[in-house]
């Protein structure tokens, strides 16, 4: 929860409250839904692999109704977790609940559909990984390392804490930030180097791409030599070329002329990229030809349609 609002919040009549304020008790661990939902044997193992824990117990949601509905008190929200409580607690009859008042069946599926879908707004990845790092949990600390090094940055919340990394770096998205950095760190930080150098006002960076660059700079070593005059126009190119569109437009692109394979997107983007690159004859530098020879598409072909 940020301390302050981002945007801005224009409200200029009073909230009109409805329905009864719900209240915390307890309902008996046999409460069930009028829909019951599926509930999954191996998530209740996972879940309890490292025992119950009260600090992350967060009640179950139940619906009281009128007592002439017969309908008594039916399950909104936490069927796994009462599972959890039984089977840690098998003696128990009682779980805790934050009770609903409603007046009938329509108003409790209505209710339902919105406490579990439109109504919820679940924490993104990136804000779990600042808890993570609050947490100091060594994985989350090495992966901030990693961030600083490539100098870019996750923004769980413009909070202050809220950002980790170079805090003034550019964003990225931590799931494909971990992607990236699998391909290496040193092709990581010559990705995310050439990406900030050709999007020098972007606030964030596109993972795909970044990643896409990283696999390239993994595979092919002419591209990442110091003394490569391959690397020299590959750089220039890149630069040159690509800083007149977005990287979503660069992405999507390359992405598209790669292959657009399912689950093999970041390696359609590379091949992409390569596809262009080996194109290319540059005044006082590499030819065509010699990109051809050097930079082999069959590196990425064998990982993509292998």
């Amino acid at each position: 929860m940020s301390i302050k609002t981002v945007g801005k919040l224009s409200i200029t009549k009073p909230i009109e409250v409805h329905n009864t304020e719900p209240r915390y008790g307890f309902a008996p661990v046999t409460v069930h839904g009028a829909v019951n939902r599926d509930t999954n044997a191996r998530l209740l193992k996972k879940y309890l692999k490292n025992g119950w824990n009260w600090n992350l117990f967060v009640s179950i949601a139940v619906a009281e109704f009128p007592p002439e509905s017969g309908h008594g008190l039916l399950l909104l929200d936490g069927d796994h977790r009462r599972h959890m409580f039984i089977e840690t607690f098998p003696d128990r009859a009682e779980i805790p609940a934050l009770i609903y008042q409603v007046a009938d069946l329509e108003e409790y599926h209505d209710l339902f559909t919105k406490l579990n879908l439109y109504n919820r707004k679940n924490a993104t990845k990136e804000e779990v990984f600042v808890h993570d790092v609050k947490a100091l949990l060594p994985a989350a600390l090495n992966t901030t390392r990693d961030l600083t090094g490539c100098g870019v940055c996750v923004h769980g919340s413009s909070d202050p804490g809220g950002i980790v990394g170079l805090l003034d770096g550019p964003r990225v998205k931590i799931g494909g930030f971990k992607r990236t950095v699998k391909h290496g760190l040193d092709n990581a930080i010559a990705a995310t180097s050439l990406m900030k150098l050709t999007w020098t006002e972007d606030e964030e960076l596109k993972v795909e791409l970044m990643e896409a660059l990283a696999i390239l700079y993994k595979l092919y070593t002419p591209l990442r030599s110091q003394r490569s005059q391959i690397a020299d126009d590959f750089r220039t190119w890149f630069m040159n070329t690509l800083s007149i569109y977005t990287q979503r437009d660069v992405a999507m692109d390359y992405k598209n002329s790669g292959g657009a394979v399912v689950n093999r997107h970041a390696l359609c983007i590379a091949r992409g990229i390569l596809k262009d690159f080996r194109k290319i004859t540059m005044p006082g530098g590499t030819t065509s030809k010699y990109k051809q020879a050097k930079l082999r598409l069959s590196l990425l072909d064998n990982l993509i349609d292998g």
